[in-house]
């Protein structure tokens, strides 16, 4: 079974590892979050066919700066400067 990770493999090869940030904090996707998923879900395959042991980990938001806008906009709509 090509997916199956051989279990010997675990303590003598190095994991292969993919961290996957979630969407950005406004809520909105698009082809770039489309296509990051798809190259991480052929690495991941690909990796897993070769008998590694494979971890996929969801992560934390990627996206500082539009989380940053957001939270300024809430601020200075209650009245708070950031400064």
């Amino acid at each position: 079974d090509y997916f199956k990770p051989n279990l010997i493999n675990i303590k003598t090869k190095k994991p292969y590892v993919v961290p996957m940030p979630p969407p950005n904090v406004t809520g909105y996707l698009h082809m770039g979050h489309a296509m990051f998923v798809t190259i991480q879900d052929i690495l991941t395959r690909f990796h897993r066919m070769r008998q590694e042991s494979v971890l996929w980990l969801p992560g934390t938001d990627h996206a500082g700066i539009a989380t940053q806008m957001l939270v300024e906009k809430q601020l200075k709509t209650e009245g708070i400067d950031r400064n």
